[in-house]
């Protein structure tokens, strides 16, 4: 079992976007399904070869997908990046599919759309 794998019972998720300067940024519950859905794209991923991209310091820098049990995707730019407590990993995602779908999984009108 590779570290992105979420424990069985341990699929509560928080989904959130990083688009706000000097106040807090949107957050989300995510539903199983789709936390599941992103973990399998996840495992599609091939590594990153060469480096992360930098989100610029306004605007949209990226979103994030946090689970109960210790695990963070952040995903911009074409990259996703799976924090856990034993380090990270960081994988190419061309098409944005991750960041996409993760994305859509808010509730409509929770940030703007034209970032």
């Amino acid at each position: 079992m590779g570290i992105s794998k979420l424990n069985k019972g341990q699929k509560s998720c928080k989904g959130g976007i990083y688009i706000f300067s000097g106040r807090a940024d949107p957050t989300w519950q995510v539903a199983e399904v789709i936390a599941q859905r992103l973990e399998e794209i996840w495992d599609l991923l091939k590594p990153l070869t060469g480096e992360r991209p930098f989100a610029p310091p306004l605007g949209y820098r990226g979103c994030f997908l946090r689970c109960t049990n210790d695990r963070e995707w952040f995903a911009y730019g074409g990259a996703v990046t799976l924090r856990t407590g034993g380090g990270s990993e960081s994988r190419e995602d061309k098409d944005g599919n991750f960041e996409k779908l993760l994305l859509s999984s808010a509730p409509k009108g929770m940030f703007p759309v034209s970032f």
